[in-house]
């Protein structure tokens, strides 16, 4: 890239530190974890979460017309996601400021289609389109799934967006902003010098994401650098629509199950990625204010390594987002706080937190021999790269920290009575159960309400000497009957002394004389949901059209080469006379062989890949309906 590009529009565009939120404003950042089909969970969650936001900001337009405390503020500031997180915080970045129901318990069908979230997680997507062969008339095969039906979802929930009328939201800023963790393929390549070598170590860096920004209706915003302002309104074949729905299907393309996308980036929007960090020079710089421009050489050694590329675009295939970065909190963290700044964390002055959202926060180990195997090492190996490149010290050490208020979690959860090792139906199955079957993916967007509105409860609180409070102000902005009414314990210490950053309004307060489970009831678990059986024929069919593509476009061709190969040594190694014979016999049974070969081996791949499946899936229901 050239070294004439400017580093000024980033130092303005993404300063070190923001200013914190005004006295009495709480900002908050969502960060969804990868999730696979357990995005249902994830959805339920958002779902709850803008019903409860908009009953806190409708409690407190109330109370302004009756003249009483007006509570605080909270401001939903970024939506950073990986994966199937990545597809939700997409989905909310759409939908934000829409009018439509809460799914709430015993939701009718008309509200239910209503709800964007619901729909496109809970009633959309479907293991048997994607079991499918659509995709195969190409002629080629781009993943083990048909993932045409993904593009007809995108599509059209990116287009429904312009017939669902706007409602307002005092919660959302002038500027959202939204961050989907990437897995590039091809990398970002880096040269790194050192002092007294003409030569340089080069790097390449593949943990990607793109950025968007969603401005409130009417207003419009100038894009930072490597930010895309996503228009929602815009004609049909609007560009940054479309890149925003390849987008949202690149970070949740699973590997191998999911095709890949390719996206075309400016080149500009790596060129400063790297001095954005903490400890980076350029903090120095801005704090010795130091000149800028012309590039200083140390600005210029952050730049991408293109290889003679000094403008225009790339083209980079990407896939799951979650392969590199599967809870991207840092980025959300320093979209709050700035990329070298940091988010109070003691109790009494805590003004920002990020809340991750995980469905599958459980420990995973890999089980190894003291002495592996080949067969065994391969898996590990896979499993270790990735676990590596997902790993932060730096969250870690955060999360150790007792009191540290920046930081939230919200994780599936049936109870104490509840013994299964995973408490969500899209749990079994490495993650992919949901899309089996509407039942499982709608307990799943069920119970992420409920544990929604328990985390909003009972443990998204600040102490109440927090300034947010104003409780040591000559007017507060809350009574002593509100900490009488909210006020809770955190973690079971008994004493009432904590107050919710999300009160609990409206229906989702109990009414006198109700009991709180009754609000958000725990869904029955869906056992007895599917049939096994219903399947194989789909997993058969496309294993069938799937392995006679690839036997067509070229590994017959191949394998049948193989064959012949290994005659012909064999016939070498034999005496003339039966090389002789052989060879005859060979010519007689050549085109024979060559017939058998493309009538039975095709037959094989399938067989197995449906025998695989069939096991898979049967241990998997059944450990699902027995379940306790």
């Amino acid at each position: 890239m050239s070294s004439s590009v400017s580093l000024d529009p980033w130092v303005k565009g993404y300063p070190p530190s923001r200013e914190p939120p005004p006295v009495g404003t709480f900002e908050l950042g969502l960060c969804m974890a990868g999730a696979v089909s357990a995005g249902a969970y994830t959805a339920g969650v958002l779902d709850l979460l803008i019903e409860a936001l908009d009953a806190f900001a409708q409690e407190k337009q109330s109370r302004r017309q009756r003249g009483e405390p007006p509570l605080h503020e909270v401001t939903l500031s970024v939506l950073g996601g990986a994966s199937a997180g990545g597809m939700c915080a997409a989905l909310a970045a759409l939908f934000c400021d829409a009018e439509f129901p809460p799914v709430t318990p015993g939701a009718d069908d008309v509200t239910k289609a209503a709800n964007p979230l619901y729909t496109a997680w809970v009633q959309k997507i479907d293991i048997r389109p994607l079991l499918g062969v659509s995709d195969l008339s190409g002629g080629a095969l781009r993943s083990a799934l048909d993932c045409t039906v993904l593009d007809r979802i995108v599509a059209d929930t990116v287009t429904s967006r312009q017939s669902m009328p706007t409602r307002p939201r005092a919660w959302l800023p002038d500027r959202l902003e939204v961050l989907l963790t990437l897995a590039n393929l091809r990398g970002v390549p880096y040269a790194l010098r050192f002092q007294g070598a003409a030569l340089s170590h080069l790097m390449s860096l593949h943990a990607d994401h793109i950025r968007f920004a969603v401005a409130r209706e009417g207003m419009g915003l100038a894009a930072r650098p490597d930010e895309v302002v996503l228009d929602r309104f815009g004609p049909d074949l609007n560009r940054t629509r479309e890149l925003f729905a390849a987008a949202a299907l690149a970070t949740g393309a699973f590997p191998i199950a999911l095709r890949a996308r390719t996206l075309t980036r400016p080149l500009e929007d790596y060129a400063f990625r790297a001095a954005l960090h903490p400890r980076s020079r350029l903090f120095e710089a801005l704090e010795a204010q130091e000149q800028l421009e012309p590039l200083p050489e140390w600005a210029r050694e952050c730049l991408p390594d293109w290889s003679g590329i000094t403008s225009g675009t790339v083209q980079v295939p990407y896939v799951d987002g979650g392969a590199m970065d599967n809870e991207p909190l840092e980025l959300v963290r320093r979209a709050l706080a700035g990329w070298n700044g940091s988010n109070a964390r003691r109790g009494d002055l805590a003004n920002r937190a990020v809340v991750l959202v995980d469905p599958f926060p459980e420990r995973k180990e890999t089980a190894l021999d003291a002495d592996p195997s080949l067969l065994s090492i391969l898996p590990a190996l896979f499993g270790a790269l990735i676990n590596n490149a997902r790993f932060k010290a730096e969250d870690l050490a955060l999360a150790a920290a007792p009191d540290t208020y920046s930081r939230f979690l919200i994780a599936p959860s049936r109870g104490p009575g509840w013994s299964a090792p995973v408490a969500i139906a899209s749990g079994y199955l490495g993650g992919f159960m949901g899309f089996l079957a509407e039942a499982y993916r709608h307990h799943d967007f069920m119970l992420g309400r409920r544990n929604a509105r328990s985390f909003l409860r009972r443990h998204f609180v600040l102490p109440i000497s927090n300034p947010l409070f104003g409780r040591k102000e000559l007017t507060p902005r809350w009574s002593d009957s509100d900490v009488a009414r909210w006020a809770v314990a955190r973690e079971g210490s008994g004493t009432p002394d904590h107050l919710p950053i999300i009160p609990l309004c409206g229906r989702l307060w109990p009414a006198p004389g109700q009991n709180e489970d009754e609000i958000e009831p725990l869904p029955a678990w869906p056992r007895g949901a599917l049939d096994p059986a219903s399947l194989t024929p789909l997993i058969r069919a496309r294993a069938e059209r799937a392995t006679r593509l690839l036997y067509d476009r070229g590994a017959g061709a191949q394998l049948k080469g193989l064959l012949r190969r290994m005659v012909e040594d064999w016939i070498k190694q034999r005496s003339w006379l039966v090389r002789t014979a052989s060879r005859l016999a060979w010519c007689l049974l050549d085109s024979r062989v060559e017939r058998t070969i493309d009538a039975k081996l095709p037959n094989i791949p399938p067989r197995f890949i449906v025998e695989q499946a069939e096991r898979a899936i049967h241990d998997a229901v059944r450990a699902l309906d027995t379940a306790r």
